[in-house]
């Protein structure tokens, strides 16, 4: 059948042998306007309506040839979705002959004689069906269109992510991981990628959320993870990077939940950062050797007050050890009764099984628990062997090349230092220009405390005390942004020189100067940074990473020399 203009009137096929019932039904039907197509028969009915579009057919039974029943079969069968009304127009009155014409695909009787009243009605009734029919038609190509986009989108944005997160770093010997979502995109995050120096650098994620909508800051956090880690960046600054992204580019009901693990392979440690992410486990000999449970605020949840406060927490490694950690699709997975996997539950299963096994006896232990059910959240699961790692996993790690000795220096003023932090271009100045990427972190901590010394307490005049009363910290950083905010003059400049001939952090002095009042730094030092004296223990942690520190009346001034061989 061919198509017809929307805005036309309905065209009907009038089949019926004898002339006379023929002319009565076409009379009636073009008093309504409609068109009207004949035929005398069912085999000229069937080619009727293959060349032409046809809205109602009004069928005799009883004719030569090939007969009502055949003929609305034929016609059914060349238009399955069409949706072409088939009204059987008999004298017939046997029950069994109306079964019939149900049965051939007819949709409804009129008997003979025919009745004016009765034909509208019917007629009226069936446009009225065939109508809303095209409605329903019309909006489900609509959908299936719609959706056949949707899941290209969706495909093409699981393709982006799965090319972000990539990393040959997962093949890791003595690494095994799971991963996945309750939808096509997951919100769970899973990136690994090994430092200059050779460590293992794991991040286990979960943005709020799953779906298309928590996946939408995965590639974004895997760009700076990645290449935040090739050029050395220490987990502490890579932290605060994320973080900083996530807060400028996230909506605000958005954040990601993170554990960042380093297994440091020189040192024989294990390093973790857990924030608002299920516990991270060392299990070791059929028990817990030690666990990191969340300990700060998920990342792009607020802006950063202090840079370098995100310190992942340090412990040896004993032999035997394997680490677990996993996402809340673990420990959320609930059972028919609605009860949760749990913690305990999967500490259980780890310390019961044999090492080698705890990694799939997990998983399993979760799948039996939730039973046949949808996977309601993204799940991620990552377990490293350590002693396989440490066996087969090193790499020979790598520093920043020397060069010869340079300074740069740097002077920022009022509405700059409401803009930009300066403390990650210069360490990666100092990376590329000479300095040791072992020493990154240390001189990353120097700096940042002295730069936030100047800022907070030069500049801004805050007061360290506040940070010691209930929710200090909330308010002592929202005092800070409030003055950083109304901050009209003022300026701090900061001068790094390198000695390239240094083989340590021995040729690296810092100077940060700002154009406030100055402070009593004597105190603070006598003090030993102890009580809630103003930036006290920021300068006595930058005292402990620097063989030499000299401030200068009245305070506002203080070059330090770096001693090197500080925190990694």
């Amino acid at each position: 059948m061919g198509e017809r203009a929307a805005e036309e009137p309905p065209t009907f096929l009038i089949v019926d042998d004898e002339r006379v019932n023929a002319m009565l039904l076409e009379a009636l039907v073009w008093a309504r306007g409609f068109n009207v197509v004949t035929a005398a028969d069912g085999e000229e009915a069937v080619t009727r309506f293959q060349e032409q579009p046809i809205d109602m057919v009004l069928m005799d039974i009883m004719m030569p040839k090939v007969d009502g029943y055949e003929a609305t079969r034929r016609i059914k069968a060349m238009d399955p979705e069409g949706f072409v009304p088939v009204l059987f127009v008999t004298a017939l009155t046997d029950e069994q002959r109306l079964a019939q014409c149900i049965e051939a695909g007819g949709d409804d009787f009129l008997t003979k004689p025919i009745s004016r009243v009765q034909l509208n009605a019917k007629i009226d009734a069936w446009l009225r069906t065939r109508s809303l029919y095209r409605t329903v038609m019309a909006q489900r190509d609509a959908l299936s269109s719609h959706q056949e986009h949707l899941e290209w989108e969706q495909e093409t944005a699981e393709r982006i992510v799965a090319r972000a997160t990539a990393s040959k770093a997962l093949e890791a010997p003595g690494l095994s991981y799971f991963y996945r979502p309750a939808a096509i995109l997951s919100g769970d995050i899973l990136l690994a990628a090994r430092r200059p120096a050779g460590n293992l650098l794991l991040l286990v994620g979960d943005f709020t959320g799953h779906g298309i909508g928590a996946a939408v800051g995965v590639p974004g956090t895997a760009q700076i993870f990645y290449e935040r880690t090739a050029r050395g960046a220490h987990p502490t600054e890579l932290l605060d990077e994320i973080n900083d992204q996530l807060f400028r580019t996230l909506p605000a009901d958005m954040f990601l939940s993170v554990a960042l693990i380093e297994v440091d392979l020189r040192r024989g440690q294990l390093g973790v950062w857990n924030a608002g992410m299920p516990p991270v486990w060392l299990i070791r000999g059929g028990g817990v050797a030690a666990t990191f449970p969340s300990v700060d605020l998920p990342l792009g949840v607020a802006r950063d007050g202090a840079r370098g406060r995100r310190q992942l927490a340090y412990t040896a490694l004993p032999s035997g050890a394997w680490l677990y950690a996993c996402s809340d699709g673990i420990v959320e997975a609930t059972d028919a009764e609605g009860h949760l996997f749990g913690v305990e539950r999967v500490e259980a299963v780890l310390t019961g099984s044999p090492p080698a096994a705890g990694f799939e006896r997990l998983l399993a232990e979760v799948g039996r628990f939730r039973g046949d059910r949808h996977q309601r959240d993204d799940t991620a699961l990552v377990a490293v062997d350590l002693d396989r790692l440490f066996a087969e996993g090193g790499i020979p790690g790598h520093g920043a090349g020397v060069a010869a000795s340079w300074h740069s220096e740097l002077v920022l003023d009022a509405a700059t230092l409401a803009n930009i932090n300066p403390v990650p271009p210069i360490i990666n100045l100092l990376s590329d220009l000479g300095a040791l990427e072992a020493e990154r972190q240390s001189l990353y901590v120097v700096i940042a405390e002295l730069f936030n010394n100047a800022l907070e307490h030069g500049l801004l005049r805050l007061d360290s005390c506040l940070k010691y009363s209930e929710g200090g910290f909330e308010a002592y950083y929202r005092e800070r942004a409030r003055a950083l905010a109304e901050l009209e003059s003022g300026e701090i400049a900061l001068r790094v020189q390198c000695d390239g001939q240094a083989s340590t952090g021995h040729g690296v002095v810092i100077e940060v100067a700002d154009s406030g009042p100055g402070f009593d730094y004597r105190t603070v030092i006598e003090a030993g940074g102890g009580g809630h004296l103003p930036a006290g223990r920021g300068l006595m942690l930058v005292r402990s990473l620097c063989e030499e520190v000299i401030f200068f009346p009245p305070g506002n001034r203080v070059r330090v020399r770096y001693a090197g061989g500080g925190a990694s």
